[in-house]
């Protein structure tokens, strides 16, 4: 077995000429995740497969420039509001608050800019790469300066993401990765034919502009009922008016059940690769890629396709700062909080 360790490399320049470094974090068994300042964006998972070789299984790019132009969030940790925000708005402690409307009439996944498109200060430390952004008051809307720190690890096939955050006003947070995922390596096609389960006795109902709607409502009965694994195929063939509403696939959150075990598991059907997602956040987005496009130019000369990635983004609930029947998602001032998410890779 090797020895765990972690690598630093120029990856580019952002536009002001500012230097962006990735990380390289090594597992024992040689297995790696790339990890960048820029967005704190995951750019490589190279796993084993069952036949015992390493398959980079995250969507992405070669290089900053296609990070800096990307729409898509590929890899990027997602803040300050993973998700959609009803009308760009919400009320706290009677003041109404403004956001950039960049999904229809809705916020999206934190504004316009947000921490998808922002260099991270990092260092190493402990064995894990540490990366901080600091949100001044009023970026993209939001009350508070805001200081979020990810520390990122990699053991035993164990990608651990720890967020350790605070604000020095009331604020709404949710942070989340927004990686896309094929199991049997990126650039391999659709992902359809990959097994999933989601440990979820509900999930919520979307309008046309996929917003969730509250209450949750119960998965019985629904293409949402993915307590027993099956194919994103059979979940996307039911036709039903949720999915086609959702451009034909997957887009929706679900409410995660008290449970043992993951939340979340998929499987590759040609690789054998096995994605365990662990988390102590309440929700947690299915996305099958219905937006990607087509003919997106990613790493080592692939193209990517809608429905050649997934992502599973565990969350708070969507929209709940205006919700009052979710969960609040509202941190306190100068009361530190954080979550967690662990990507856990395996084979069958």
């Amino acid at each position: 077995m090797k020895t765990p360790r972690i690598e630093k490399a120029l990856f580019g320049h952002m536009p002001d000429g500012r230097e962006v470094y990735n990380y390289t974090l090594f597992d024992e068994k040689g297995q790696s995740i790339v990890l960048s300042e820029y967005a704190c964006a995951i750019v490589e998972i190279n796993v084993l497969d069952r036949k015992g070789h390493l398959r980079d299984v995250a969507l992405g790019f070669d290089h900053l420039e296609d990070y800096l132009a990307d729409t898509r969030s590929f890899g990027a940790v997602i803040g300050r509001y993973a998700n959609r925000i009803a009308k760009g708005m919400f009320t706290l402690n009677g003041v109404t608050y403004h956001l950039a409307r960049n999904n229809g009439e809705n916020s999206l996944h934190g504004g316009l800019q947000s921490f998808k498109k922002k260099l991270f200060s990092s260092e190493v430390r402990d064995g894990a790469a540490v990366l901080t952004y600091t949100s001044p008051d009023l970026e993209e809307g939001y009350p508070g300066n805001f200081t979020l720190t990810e520390t990122a690890s990699f053991s035993g096939g164990v990608f651990r993401m720890q967020f350790d955050y605070v604000c020095d006003k009331d604020t709404p947070a949710n942070i989340t990765n927004h990686n896309y995922f094929n199991l049997n390596g990126h650039g391999r096609g659709a992902i359809l034919n990959h097994r999933v389960m989601i440990h979820a006795d509900r999930f919520c109902r979307a309008d046309d502009g996929l917003l969730v709607q509250a209450p949750t409502v119960p998965v019985d009965g629904t293409p949402f009922d993915l307590r027993t694994p099956r194919t994103i195929l059979e979940g996307l063939s039911s036709y039903s008016d949720d999915i086609i509403r959702a451009r034909g696939g997957y887009d929706h959150c679900f409410e995660i059940s008290k449970h043992e075990g993951p939340d979340a598991a998929v499987v590759g059907d040609e690789s054998g690769i096995r994605l365990e997602v662990y988390s102590d956040m309440p929700a947690l987005q299915f996305y099958t890629g219905n937006m990607i496009g087509g003919h997106v130019a990613g790493k080592k000369g692939a193209f990517y396709n809608t429905f050649d990635g997934f992502a599973l983004e565990s969350q708070q609930f969507p929209n709940a700062v205006n919700e009052p029947r979710f969960p609040s998602a509202v941190i306190k001032a100068n009361e530190p909080a954080s979550a967690f998410i662990e990507y856990r890779f395996g084979c069958e």
